[in-house]
């Protein structure tokens, strides 16, 4: 099944971003300019000199180390603009996920290509490497392509925006904002038009099944096949009526009908499905694993960097928001806690990144499933503003839909904890909605690491902010 047809793209010199839900092939279009995917039709011109800044920071960027040792003042402008450390080199492993979501921008910043494609740079970045990263991507002179999802970022760098809708494609010249107020405009005008445009293609269908019936019987009328040898009565009329061509009218009508059809339908723009939002969380079977209590301790991050903190319990219903900048070790806290406390196997632990081998992991395990287990993920899926029909039809889900499918497989078992590890990222609105309501919702004890400051807010009870004291140095302030 084709991602896109007909597709006809033109960029120009500055900042297009790119928007629409999981899964609708934003990355895919990303990987075709980069040349990492190969087209099946059509050609891509002037992209040859491509920097494809990937979602995930999984892998080491290639030009990295000469970057890092070369000493020309751009080298040290862009080094400078970004606050990245000379030390990074060698600590890529140690690096948090912002920490390396900067590096990987530097190196392409570096290169100077003529195409910067750049997916979901704002994930796992805090309000200040954001600022950072944005100021960054300003500075890029050449055509630069963002996905995101990030309603800051994409105001803040866009000049041309494109919307990727139901495989349809929108574009604007404008900012983003503007261009999803004008979109959603369309989309209302559309919608109203739908109602009448429905009416006419029942109305035509039942003109077509009722031409269908007179055509029939029209064949059964000019057909000799069942009168008698010497009914030359007959015969004569049905000769004269096939000469006149009356009995070519019901059919000519029946063309006429079907083509009025076939152009209603094919000049129709379908609006996006609306899935039911909301999850149900089924009643956790408890097994005593609450208060979880932990004792002061100093947490050894890196060879220099610290993270020190006071005694804590975790209580059962406790809905804690946990925020920082990057680097300060809240997900290292959040690793040292499942090594180190017996949870008797009742929690639900969402990491920050998934690798492309657990995601595929993930995806075959799922689809191996009973058809009862794999309807109810699904289900969640669903409510979670995806379609599991293109989800299960894809080879390898997108980053938004591995966490989706994390999440609702997990959810499955009722857990007593459910740990998130930046749960927002890669996700479309509509899904970051409609997750946050379904926290909002669950009833049991939840740890949170956000730098989404609205979406904590509806969900936290209490919240930990990971505090920087000194150079190396981090605590946790309750």
């Amino acid at each position: 099944m084709p991602i896109f047809e007909n597709l006809n793209l033109e960029f120009e010199q500055g900042w297009c971003c790119i928007v629409g839900a999981n899964g609708s092939g934003k990355s895919t279009l990303l990987k075709l300019i980069s040349k990492e995917m190969k087209h099946d039709e059509g050609s891509i011109k002037g992209n040859d000199l491509v920097h494809y800044c990937t979602q995930s920071t999984e892998e080491i960027p290639k030009s990295l180390e000469e970057f890092m040792m070369t000493y020309t003042s751009k080298a040290f402008k862009i080094r400078d603009m970004l606050n990245i450390n000379d030390e990074w080199l060698y600590q890529w492993d140690t690096l948090s996920f912002g920490e390396r979501k900067r590096m990987q921008i530097a190196v392409a910043i570096f290169e100077e290509p003529d195409v910067l494609l750049v997916d979901e740079p704002t994930n796992h970045l805090d309000a200040k490497s954001k600022n950072i990263v944005i100021t960054a991507l300003k500075s890029f002179k050449g055509i630069g392509i963002l996905v995101s999802h990030d309603r800051e970022l994409l105001d803040s760098l866009s000049q041309a925006t494109i919307i990727i809708k139901n495989k349809h494609i929108f574009t604007f010249r404008t900012v983003f904002s503007k261009a999803m107020n004008e979109h959603l405009i369309n989309m209302e005008f559309l919608e109203k038009n739908q109602d009448k445009q429905d009416i006419e293609l029942r109305k035509l269908k039942k003109s077509i099944q009722s031409q269908h019936e007179k055509v029939s019987q029209s064949k059964k009328r000019m057909s000799k096949k069942d009168l008698g040898k010497n009914d030359k009565n007959s015969k004569t009329k049905i000769d004269l009526a096939r000469f006149t061509g009356k009995d070519k009218n019901d059919g000519q009508q029946l063309s006429k009908l079907k083509a009025k059809q076939t152009k209603l339908v094919s000049n129709s723009i379908k609006t996006d499905k609306v899935f039911e939002l909301g999850i149900e969380f089924h009643k956790s079977s408890v097994k005593n694993i609450f208060p979880i209590v932990i004792d002061k301790n100093i947490l050894e991050l890196s060879d220099t960097k610290k993270l020190s903190y006071e005694a804590f319990s975790i209580n059962e219903y406790d809905k804690i928001g946990i925020t920082g900048e990057n680097g300060a070790g809240k997900s290292s806290f959040l690793n040292h806690l499942l090594s180190t406390v017996d949870l008797k196997n009742e929690y639900l632990y969402i990491p920050q990144e998934i690798t492309q081998a657990e995601s595929k992991e993930l995806f075959d395990g799922i689809n191996d499933l009973t058809n009862d287990i794999k309807g109810e993920i699904y289900t969640i899926v669903r409510k979670l503003a995806s379609d599991p029909i293109k989800l299960q039809d894809s080879l390898i889900p997108s980053p938004g839909e591995v966490r989706k499918l994390m999440i609702a497989k997990g959810l499955l078992q009722s857990p007593s904890l459910i740990i998130l590890d930046e749960p927002t990222n890669h996700m479309d609105l509509d899904s970051i909605l409609s997750l946050e309501l379904a926290l909002k919702e669950y009833k049991g004890t939840m740890i949170i690491i956000s730098h989404d400051k609205t979406f904590l807010d509806a969900i936290a009870s209490a919240t930990w902010e990971f505090e920087k004291e000194e150079d190396d140095a981090f605590r946790i302030i309750y």
